[in-house]
């Protein structure tokens, strides 16, 4: 009677067994973290890595996401020589792209997207995340302001989303997809990025008027479009081949650079990467949407990216950090009032004043507006610094610039 009792135990112990085996041996994608005595908190969002791609080598991962056709042409030519003969730029490049390359490889594998369109930043922007464009495009993507805006992207004078690098690349795989199911191409997608869906969608009707298919070489397309297509497949065969232009890539590591962390406090820009223990370049970097010399935030918690070997001294000091996070305060402007005298009035060199607030040195400054002036160490017990949400400081009324 005994045995008869054990086996069936025994049997189901063995399945349970089994199938915890498989499981996988993180559940939780986040790690909260708790409070101090001031109410700093933040939380790691941990980047998980795709089991399917084992390899050390990001180059190698992405050539094997190549999928798109090889496009033959005296531009494409033109720009392998091009790129060829500037070693040096090359290698800026890689190691500014070092920062962000391995997101947007994972993005676009998650997405079942064709690899080469994580080289458009190459071309877009060469990887810096502050460019910005006569267009007025903006971010390693280059979006311009309605795109933007139609795509989700939060712009005003505190912060631009698009040069935020998880959400511009959000933003930017979004549109190239919808761009996709428009034309059903991809050289038709790349060339609809650079000049807009309007215009391809012109050029396509004036050539073809219904008839299919559509071919990418017999179009009469602007020759910045051309050009622009070009140099995503002259970039694609370098990196494919690298050997065959006497180009060296240096290595890339397959694996991620920055963890995200949520902050739900005010923070200046210079303490964050203090208490990161990066420097303030390095910081501005990978946070290149804050341009501000403060983080301000509203009614949801922030989010920074920070090298993985960082966010934990990010979270631990700021965890332990028990004076005021931020060192600024809103000013109205009243009457009769120049920037030289704000100056004066706030210790502030009239040059950093207005580069501060986006604003032209000898520019005028108007009744009512609103500037962030250091806070005075005369008034070192204010407390309606920057985040009073009274009639007087109602700063979140503020319109974006232009």
């Amino acid at each position: 009677m005994l045995r008869k009792k054990i086996l069936p135990n025994l049997i189901v112990i063995l399945i349970v067994s089994t199938i915890l085996a498989f499981l996988p041996s993180t559940t939780q994608a986040q790690e909260p973290l708790g409070n101090n005595k001031k109410g700093h908190t933040s939380e790691i969002k941990k980047t998980v890595v795709s089991s399917n791609n084992r390899s050390n080598d990001l180059w190698a991962r992405i050539r094997n996401g190549f999928s798109l056709a090889s496009m033959r042409s005296q531009e494409v030519s033109h720009n392998e020589n091009r790129f060829a003969r500037h070693q040096k730029y090359i290698d800026q490049i890689v190691e500014r792209s070092r920062r962000y390359l391995f997101h947007i490889v994972e993005e676009v594998e998650r997405r079942g997207m064709p690899m080469e369109v994580a080289l458009i930043p190459i071309i877009e922007s060469a990887f810096d995340p502050l460019a910005y464009s006569s267009q007025h495009a903006s971010g390693l993507w280059q979006i311009i302001p309605s795109t933007g805006k139609a795509f989700g992207l939060e712009q005003n004078w505190w912060h631009d989303e698009r040069r935020d690098v998880v959400a511009a690349t959000r933003a930017a795989l979004d549109y190239l997809q919808r761009l996709y199911k428009m034309f059903g191409d991809w050289k038709l997608t790349l060339a609809a990025y650079n000049c807009g869906e309007g215009m391809l969608k012109r050029y396509i009707d004036e050539n073809y008027k219904e008839k299919e298919p559509i071919n990418f070489r017999d179009l009469q397309l602007p020759t910045e479009t051309k050009n622009h297509v070009a140099k995503i497949f002259a970039i694609k065969n370098i990196i494919a081949n690298p050997e065959n232009f006497g180009i060296k890539l240096k290595p890339l590591p397959n694996r991620p650079y920055f963890e995200q962390v949520e902050i739900n406090q005010q923070i200046d820009v210079k303490l964050a990467a203090e208490l990161a223990d990066v420097t303030e370049n390095e910081f501005t970097a990978l946070n290149p949407a804050y341009h501000r010399p403060v983080i301000k935030i509203d009614d949801s918690p922030r989010k920074l990216l920070l090298p993985v070997n960082k966010a934990k001294t990010f979270v631990d000091n700021l965890e332990n950090y028990d004076k005021s996070l931020v060192s600024w305060r809103i000013y109205r402007v009243k009457e009769a009032e120049t920037m030289e005298g704000l100056s004066n009035l706030y210790t502030i060199d009239v040059a950093e004043l207005a580069e501060i607030n986006g604003i032209a040195e000898n520019g005028i400054v108007r009744k009512g507006q609103i500037l962030l002036v250091p806070r005075s160490k005369k008034r070192s017990g204010e407390k309606n610094y920057l985040a009073q949400n009274n009639e007087r400081d109602k700063y979140n009324t503020l319109s974006p610039l232009n």
